[in-house]
């Protein structure tokens, strides 16, 4: 029986994440994009195939799709646009461009910052989307476009991405974290290696929910985590800001205030967590 070579998985925006994804897909499986060519260029000397594509350039899109038309699978991990008029405009120009193509499944990068719950309280699949600030309904708009679409669409919904190179570890570590008041506000996280994960199994489970909240097993107070990440760096406790400050600067992310349960993510993707707390996440991402 022939096998298929042609990549069935475009990775939309490969940053932080989906850089990490391709490192755990096989290379024949996938095509990965960047708005520079110079970044192209480098993963193609990895062997990866890799397109430059900005969701603002239609053409760029369809040069796409005629380049891949095996693409079956598409992740998006792009940001709504930001300067100004439509923030899920590129979202989209992806909507408008697949008639033709091939594409199935659409799997969002989304946040959970769409729930917009700030008293603490446990948000699952089941909790309704009321973003209270605009990066939040910024998020919400692009999963509701993309649910327009007629595709089947998974919004994956994500609280703050760590890692070895990422997170509240560096920041604490250079001096620029700041506790939001004495940190007892309720945090989530979901370490790179993890996230990467789901989302490679989400590309091969045959049906998935419409959304699926991606967190690790551990909401924590704030505190906690600063106190814990700080003994492990043997430096002293932040200074703090006060939410009136943070809202100045627009730092909403920062303001959030939940605990995210991940039940339906196990057992739909099968997952077992590598990271299942901050502590195991940054004893070994320092």
């Amino acid at each position: 029986m022939a096998i298929n070579l042609e990549p069935h998985i475009v990775l939309l925006g490969g940053g932080y994440t989906l850089q990490r994804v391709g490192e755990l897909l096989s290379p024949d499986s996938f095509v990965i994009t960047s708005r520079s060519e110079e970044t192209c260029a480098e993963w193609r000397a990895k062997g990866w195939s890799a397109a430059r594509v900005s969701l603002e350039d239609p053409d760029t899109l369809r040069a796409l799709w005629t380049a891949y038309p095996s693409i079956s699978t598409v992740v998006d991990s792009v940001p709504p646009i930001r300067a100004g008029g439509d923030p899920a405009r590129g979202v989209s120009e992806v909507c408008a461009t697949l008639k033709g193509t091939k594409v199935s499944r659409i799997i969002y990068l989304s946040t959970t910052g769409v729930f917009g719950v700030r008293d603490g309280s446990h948000v699952s699949e089941s909790s309704p989307a009321k973003p209270w600030n605009a990066q939040g309904e910024a998020r919400l708009q692009c999963e509701q476009v993309y649910r327009s679409s007629g595709i089947s669409v998974t919004s994956l919904r994500l609280p703050a991405i760590y890692g070895p190179d990422r997170g509240l570890h560096i920041s604490i570590k250079n001096g620029s974290y700041k506790m939001v008041g004495k940190g007892e506000s309720w945090s989530n996280r979901i370490h790179v290696e993890d996230l990467a994960t789901a989302i490679v199994q989400a590309c091969q489970v045959p049906h998935l929910p419409e959304v699926l909240c991606v967190s690790d097993d551990c909401p924590a107070r704030s505190r906690d985590v600063v106190e814990y990440v700080c003994t492990q760096l043997g430096v002293p406790m932040p200074a703090s800001v006060s939410e009136q400050d943070l809202l100045a600067v627009g730092a909403y992310t920062m303001l959030s205030n939940q605990r995210v349960q991940n039940t339906l993510m196990k057992k739909v993707l099968s997952l077992e967590l590598q990271y299942p707390s901050y502590k195991e996440g940054f004893s070994l991402s320092r």
